[in-house]
């Protein structure tokens, strides 16, 4: 798989919750920075922030609007956000998010909300 085919594929999967085949994707020295600011450092670190996101939800849905390579390796999305939480509250929001793929793993993700 390319960098844009496993970067695509993170974004189906994220859409799916599946979480244990996301947790594949990272690596013991992955990074996230999430679109609260928060850095996570780890695959144990990241993925315990995804199932806290994840288990906010009853149903969610990152659109993406438009996904390029920008560099060799570096995936950058434009995405709008929809969830509904399990108090039935709507959320919504947009934003961007930036995907390092190296040697065929996720090494760092960068989410900014706008």
């Amino acid at each position: 798989m390319t960098p844009l085919d496993i970067a695509k594929h993170y974004f189906q999967l994220s859409n799916e919750s599946n979480l244990e085949d996301i947790s594949r994707m990272f690596c013991e020295n992955s990074t996230f920075r999430s679109g609260k600011n928060e850095l996570f450092l780890g695959v144990k670190d990241i993925m315990a922030m995804q199932h806290i996101h994840h288990g906010m939800y009853k149903k969610l849905r990152w659109h993406v609007k438009d996904v390029k390579e920008i560099k060799p390796g570096i995936i950058h999305f434009e995405f709008d956000f929809e969830g509904v939480t399990h108090s039935e509250e709507q959320i919504a929001y947009s934003g961007m998010e930036d995907v390092i793929i190296y040697k065929g793993k996720i090494q760092h993700v960068q989410v900014q909300r706008l």
